[in-house]
C-alpha cells in the first residue's frame, strides 16, 4: 500500500498552496525533495511566495519520475501522473504525513497523521 502524504506551502502575505503525493510519502521518500525545493527558496534561486516557487515543487517532483531525459522523457509524458507532487485543493482524508513549508520563516514542519 501506498504512504500518502499532502504538503501544504504557505507564505507571508497569507498564500497557501496544497499538494498531494500519492506514494513515498514517508519522511525518507519525500523530505529530500522537499529540503531541495526549500533550499532552493532559502538560496534565493526562487522566489518566497507561493505564486512564484510552488511550481518548482511540481518540476523537482517530475525529476523523481524522469530519470532520463531522453529514454524516459516519452515514458512520463504518457503517464498519468506528471511526477510525484500533484495540485490538489486541499487536505485529502487519505494521508498519513502533512508536510508544511512556511516560505517565510523557511521551515518545514512534518506531522504524522493518526488514522
Amino acid at each position: 500500500m501506498s504512504t500518502r502524504a499532502n504538503i501544504l506551502i504557505t507564505d507571508s502575505n497569507g498564500g497557501k498552496l496544497w499538494f498531494y503525493r500519492h506514494s513515498d510519502g514517508y519522511p525518507d521518500g519525500t523530505l529530500p525533495t522537499l529540503n531541495k525545493f526549500l533550499d532552493m527558496v532559502k538560496s534565493g534561486a526562487i522566489r518566497n511566495n507561493v505564486g512564484q516557487a510552488a511550481g518548482w515543487l511540481i518540476i523537482i517532483g517530475r525529476d523523481e519520475y524522469v530519470s532520463d531525459a531522453e529514454g524516459q522523457l516519452a515514458n512520463a509524458l504518457t503517464s498519468w501522473k506528471v511526477g510525484a507532487y500533484e495540485p490538489t485543493t486541499g487536505k485529502h482524508g487519505d494521508i498519513e504525513y502533512l508536510y508544511t513549508i512556511n516560505l517565510e520563516k523557511k521551515t518545514i514542519k512534518v506531522k504524522q497523521i493518526k488514522r
